[in-house]
């Protein structure tokens, strides 16, 4: 990752802009959202316990330390992926999140919740960095 910021670097000219987004790490919620009511149903985890996020922020200090670039803006946003079941939910972490790990308990929450209420829907939440860096 530092060998890919020190590249970025080489292409902007001073004082040009790189924008980095990427989830900070912490445990990705999944939720169901039922008549106003927005209920936590228990947490993914990664097969690699989320590193390549704590990897990015450590390539960044790097990046900053080395000279490459300065911090001009960090903040966080949430990101949700819906869905309109779990299975469904399930089906595309999947095919797109090769080292999500979904515990047997969630999953049997999940299912639970949407028999009894059967509606409202199911989205993953999770918490992404997002920083302006300029190239010094």
């Amino acid at each position: 990752m530092v060998h890919a910021l020190e590249q970025i670097h080489a292409w902007l000219t001073p004082g040009g802009a790189l924008v980095d987004i990427h989830p900070n790490g912490e445990l990705v919620e999944f939720r169901h959202l039922q008549e106003g009511k927005d209920l936590l149903i228990g947490y993914m985890q990664e097969s690699d316990d989320y590193i390549e996020y704590r990897q990015a922020d450590e390539a960044i200090r790097e990046a900053v330390t080395n000279g490459w670039f300065g911090i001009v803006q960090t903040g966080e946003f949430e990101f949700r992926t819906w869905a309109d079941s779990f299975d469904g939910l399930k089906a595309f972490l999947d095919e797109n999140w090769s080292d999500a790990v979904i515990d047997d308990k969630v999953a049997a929450n999940a299912r639970k919740l949407e028999q009894e209420t059967g509606e409202g829907g199911i989205y993953l939440r999770e918490m992404a960095t997002i920083r302006l860096l300029r190239a010094l």
